[in-house]
């Protein structure tokens, strides 16, 4: 099974006045795994339904494998797909359900028939090549010991399974995946995460996966496309899209837990301004400008009172909540003195132990934020550069 190359070009679509789709445009590589990445009611689901031929858009161009698809039906479009519900035949068994769009495509009316099916020419020997294919998928997904039962007889993870076994067994050039692990608790849609990527790399299969969690975009995709209010506003690796979002909007989507957003100024040269003190970097932004400064949880740095040095004064913080995770513990501070800004840390289990123990007041802290671990945005919430002074010094714990 080879990938095929996905290139959507503005595509736009409409209900009435409201627009759904604001001209997107995408590419995804052949056997590269896409996710579309957003809130709810993005317009995510629109597009992968657009993708694959069941709704109608509004204006631009799909081509797939380097071919204009517009006009195609679905099924010619060289794509399967995946739904959330898994859309099984219920009176169907497993092996009946996998077969099912083979026979489709492969067998005429007649030769589909119960009885008369039998005689048609050909019939005997297509039937044969379908068991075949059904066979080999059901191997490659392990569920060979299931192909006699019915969709009511099995788990979520075996549905899930078996509609993807449906999907493969066409050889499709792109999967399309809307939502299909929301189904499924916690600790089985981690182990089916790890299952469809290892598929997808043992397959070299296109995947377009549709997805409101961020923790699945994260781990399962070759490259993200961020969506809000019906448009793309970022694409690239996961890891990028982490350490460098592309807007406020996405800092604030990616990550849990949520990116700290602090209120800042700009100064008369340049530089950011946090709770009225200079930091070490500077930006294009005119002095007086309002700005918005991101902080990671895990790059605020916490301690016990009066071991925090830095080229600015540490912050005095007020311990509001704290959510032990057992490896990790997540506390949630007021800083900013009068202002009460409220600031969240994650930090190791054993570093957060020895803070308790070497401090004075239970509730209080100190914490340290550090300039060179900043996302800037403007009041726009657009991220800005940003250089660092040269002399400026990074924060330590001191012992």
């Amino acid at each position: 099974m080879t990938g095929t190359s996905v290139k959507l070009s503005k595509i736009s679509k409409g209900y009435g006045t409201s627009r759904v789709l604001r001209d997107i445009s995408l590419e995804v590589n052949a056997g590269e795994f896409m996710t579309l990445v957003g809130p709810s009611g993005c317009g995510k689901s629109t597009l992968l339904k657009i993708l694959a031929g069941l709704d109608q858009l509004d204006g631009g161009l799909i081509e797939i494998g380097g071919e204009t698809a517009n006009h195609f039906r679905p099924s010619k479009r060289n794509i399967a797909m995946v739904f959330q519900s898994y859309a099984l035949y219920p009176h169907m068994r497993v092996r009946d359900n996998l077969a099912m769009p083979l026979i489709m495509a492969n067998l005429p009316f007649a030769a589909r028939m119960p009885v008369i099916g039998g005689l048609v020419p050909g019939t005997s020997a297509k039937r044969r090549q379908i068991s075949a294919a059904v066979a080999d998928v059901s191997k490659t997904l392990g569920i060979e010991a299931l192909l006699e039962r019915k969709p009511s007889e099995l788990s979520g993870g075996q549905r899930q399974r078996v509609a993807l076994g449906r999907a493969m067994v066409r050889q499709p050039g792109v999967f399309l995946m809307d939502e299909p692990l929301s189904n499924l608790d916690a600790a089985l849609r981690a182990q089916v995460r790890t299952e469809l990527v290892e598929l997808q790399r043992r397959l070299k299969a296109t995947f377009v996966y549709v997805t409101h969690d961020q923790v699945e975009a994260m781990t399962m995709s070759d490259r993200i496309a961020v969506m809000m209010d019906g448009a793309i506003v970022q694409v690239a690796t996961p890891a990028e899209i982490y350490a460098a979002p592309a807007d406020i909007r996405v800092a604030r989507f990616i990550g849990s837990p949520p990116i700290n957003i602090l209120p800042a100024t700009i100064g008369d040269q340049g530089e950011v301004r946090l709770f009225g003190e200079s930091q070490s970097l500077r930006t294009d932004l005119m002095p007086g400008d309002q700005a918005q400064i991101g902080i990671r949880p895990e790059d605020v740095i916490v301690a016990a009172q009066t071991t925090l040095r830095s080229a600015c004064s540490p912050h005095e913080g007020r311990i509001r909540l704290i959510e032990n995770l057992g490896n990790e513990v997540i506390l949630h501070l007021y800083i900013g003195g009068d202002k009460q800004t409220e600031v969240t840390a994650r930090l190791p289990q054993r570093e957060w132990s020895a803070i308790r123990e070497g401090s004075s007041d239970p509730d209080l802290v100190s914490v340290g934020l550090s300039p060179q671990r900043f996302i800037v945005f403007d009041s726009t919430g657009s991220r800005v550069r940003t250089e660092e002074k040269r002399d400026s010094k990074r924060l330590e714990v001191v012992s």
